[in-house]
């Protein structure tokens, strides 16, 4: 591969062909960034390394019906991070638990500062929070948040821009109560 990455293109049949080393690169590359998104957007570490894994696991299954588009491959790799997460959390809005664990100090502070964030997130809209989630948690560019949301990098600064007001009205408004 040296040090000039191959076009997605190439690196797309690469991967339809099955090949260790495309499969091994995209999984360094793209993982923590897939783990950090759905971190930030369930404040579930558990949850997240689930998803992660589950996002490549996905994509290995499906890889022989994935057609290069002229998007980067992250917007796939996103997509299908989306549509696991939202089933997941639709399947436990279903699940009803009776048992309620003794948590430990250090899990209730991560759990407070996870709400703190999902609660900030919920307040934007989902296209806000997602490009929030995928450009400050996972620390994608502008052009693949736009790829992988089928939009202009212009509509995703401006949806960037209007989430960090928000927050911040959120914040003055918090530390005014």
């Amino acid at each position: 591969m040296g040090d000039i990455p191959e076009p997605d293109e190439v690196v797309s049949q690469r991967l339809r062909d099955l090949d260790e080393a495309a499969w091994t690169a995209l999984f360094d590359s793209h993982h923590a960034k897939i783990w950090r998104y759905v971190f930030a957007r369930t404040g579930s570490r558990e949850l997240a390394d689930d998803m992660a894994s589950q996002v490549f696991a996905e994509a290995l299954e499906s890889i022989h019906r994935f057609r290069y588009r002229g998007k980067p491959i992250v917007a796939w790799l996103y997509r299908i991070a989306r549509n696991q997460l939202g089933k997941r959390l639709r399947a436990e809005k279903r699940e009803v638990t009776n048992s309620t664990p003794e948590p430990s100090v250090e899990a209730m502070a991560t759990a407070l500062e996870s709400i703190v964030i999902r609660d900030a997130l919920a307040s934007l809209t989902r296209d806000q929070a997602d490009a929030v989630v995928l450009r400050f948690y996972s620390g994608y560019s502008t052009r693949e948040i736009a790829a992988a949301m089928g939009k202009s990098e212009s509509a995703v600064y401006s949806l960037q821009m209007r989430a960090i007001a928000s927050l911040r009205r959120q914040l003055e408004t918090a530390a005014d109560s």
